[in-house]
């Protein structure tokens, strides 16, 4: 919680480029080690994206959403570093994984015009990486409250992962369409995402749709 609180307080400091249709990621440089915790000081200077600056989708079933999560980005010249900070009351997963707490995906369009998906998910315990960051072996999760019982309450979860500019194609000074995907469960868990209670929503920086390329926005990666 100490922690969040922290990070949350600087990161309203931070220098930030959000521009209507895409986000400037600073090159910054430094030595990272993919822990979960955004321990380094790079992190304070990154590109951030809260939740406020997501468009949300909601299961009619569904009445409130009082969790807020933070993204943040940026590059060395080689590698781009992601987090995503969520504040949750309970983090949930989920036997289907699209239905779990998370990132559903983050999504590039390659040089090549190839997409690649980004999944990091509590569909399990430790998550699960899925799309491409399965086989990077380039992440790390960290709980920020007591999740081992599921009724417990708890503080939140930060995802962390880096994406070699090679596997997607890009170098600095590029510019690269993106999408952003978060699930977030606050209700039943374990149940459909449709159920009573369930309490689910989605968000969704671009499009609900990972695969429409058409709706993605920009990543400009400062040379």
């Amino acid at each position: 919680m100490k922690r969040w609180s922290i990070l949350a307080s600087l990161a309203v400091l931070a220098p930030m480029t959000v521009m209507a249709e895409g986000l400037t990621v600073p090159h910054l440089n430094g030595k990272v080690t993919i822990d979960g915790r955004l321990d380094e000081p790079m992190w304070v200077k990154a590109a951030h994206l809260p939740y406020t600056a997501f468009i949300r989708w909601v299961d009619n079933a569904y009445s409130n959403d009082p969790t807020a999560f933070q993204m943040s980005l940026f590059h060395d010249g080689k590698t781009l570093y992601v987090s995503l900070m969520s504040h949750d009351r309970f983090v949930e997963s989920d036997a289907v994984p699209e239905n779990s707490d998370g990132l559903y995906s983050l999504s590039f369009l390659t040089r090549s015009g190839k997409l690649k998906h980004y999944r990091l998910r509590w569909a399990a315990n430790p998550p699960i990486p899925g799309g491409e960051l399965r086989n990077s072996g380039q992440w790390s999760a960290h709980l920020l409250g007591p999740f081992d019982k599921p009724k417990r309450r708890g503080g939140g979860y930060v995802f962390e992962f880096a994406i070699p500019l090679s596997a997607i194609g890009h170098k600095p000074g590029d510019t690269v369409p993106f999408n952003i995907i978060v699930n977030d469960r606050d209700g039943k868990p374990r149940v459909p995402y449709h159920t009573p209670g369930a309490e689910f929503a989605r968000f969704a920086w671009g499009n609900f749709d990972n695969d429409n390329r058409a709706g993605y926005k920009t990543l400009k990666l400062e040379p």
